[in-house]
């Protein structure tokens, strides 16, 4: 069974009135595994307050979402594609395979996740050191702008990666997914207040 991978949106947060305190405690409810903490508006002085509040709560795996320089604060980081090719142009570097291994040089043991979306992207992390990939997205999301959804290719997907796989994009709590991880934001919150 699928492990749940929380993804505290601080702007869903926002949008349903919600603590941190308030979202450990769903997380909690729902036995989840990891949660990564994605916040696109705060100042990064408010985000590292918020992640060392949700460390202080939480005893689980605490992730970032983006900010290479917050995870200090946290236990590891998630990467899109656009934050990896952002990185290789600010470093002048030639690769993503030169920025995963400079970014490893930053976080050291700490946890790396990559986004990824098809084929080629899977194969290409499958040389990285990374820990997981995110894949999707699973199904039509309104949290981000999805130009493509997996459908019925996830399966055949999943197999192609030598890392472990976080299925992410409008997956649900009661998904029955065969995958390491479930990356839920809004329907865990949204299950979170219907049972709290």
């Amino acid at each position: 069974m699928a492990k749940i991978y929380a993804i505290c949106d601080k702007n869903l947060l926002d949008e349903f009135s919600l603590s941190l305190k308030e979202y450990i405690k769903i997380a909690k409810y729902f036995n989840v595994e990891w949660i990564q903490y994605r916040d696109k508006k705060s100042t990064i002085e408010e985000k590292r307050e918020n992640l060392l509040f949700l460390k202080k709560f939480w005893q689980k795996p605490l992730i970032v979402n983006d900010f290479i320089e917050l995870t200090q604060f946290a236990d590891g980081l998630h990467l899109g594609q656009e934050d990896i090719l952002d990185f290789i142009n600010s470093f002048g570097l030639k690769s993503r395979y030169e920025a995963i291994r400079e970014i490893r040089k930053i976080v050291g043991k700490k946890i790396i996740g990559v986004s990824t979306h098809n084929e080629d992207e899977i194969r290409e992390t499958n040389i990285l050191d990374i820990d997981y990939i995110g894949l999707g997205s699973f199904r039509k999301t309104n949290t981000k702008d999805v130009k493509s959804y997996l459908g019925s290719d996830f399966s055949k997907l999943i197999t192609l990666s030598k890392h472990h796989v976080a299925i992410i994009g409008g997956v649900r709590v009661y998904d029955d997914i065969d995958v390491d991880f479930k990356a839920i934001g809004k329907d865990l919150i949204i299950k979170g207040i219907t049972y709290n």
